[in-house]
């Protein structure tokens, strides 16, 4: 299934001290940290599953459940990042391992489900048409001579 992760998803995953910070922040209102961060490493997550031909992207910014835990180790290293917290060497080191995860999911190493319903074609290999190739007006032999 298909869904697109919360802010609850995110929490679940910090500690209480990261807790804390991030709602400091919230509370400041300046800026929807949260929103910014869940959009930002959602697509980047989405750019990776598209970009294995045999997949297709549910519409929204959605995710498959496959792909919920690695994904909210990124969207944590980068929440932490944004907040100016220091990310450790285990959240650091899950971190790539998810990206690991997605590099697999982009070639086709590691399989995914596929959306039910309404797809998202806009970001998938987009085919390129090119044009036949040009015949040469000049070359060496009508050249010759001049």
């Amino acid at each position: 299934m298909w869904r697109e992760l919360t802010g609850t998803d995110v929490l679940g995953v910090l500690n209480e001290p990261e807790k804390l910070a991030y709602e400091r922040v919230a509370a400041a209102g300046t800026q929807d940290v949260m929103l910014d961060v869940l959009t930002t490493v959602v697509n980047q997550c989405r750019g990776y599953i598209g970009d294995n031909k045999a997949n297709k992207l549910a519409a929204g910014v959605t995710l498959p459940e496959r792909t919920h835990l690695s994904a909210l180790h990124l969207i944590r290293v980068e929440l932490l990042t944004r907040l100016d917290l220091e990310v450790s060497d285990a959240r650091a080191k899950a971190a790539a391992n998810a990206l690991r995860f997605f590099e697999r999911v982009s070639d086709g190493r590691v399989q995914i489900e596929q959306p039910e319903g309404a797809t998202d074609d806009s970001g998938v290999s987009q085919q390129i048409e090119g044009s036949a190739p040009k015949q040469r007006l000049f070359t060496r032999d009508t050249q010759r001579g001049l």
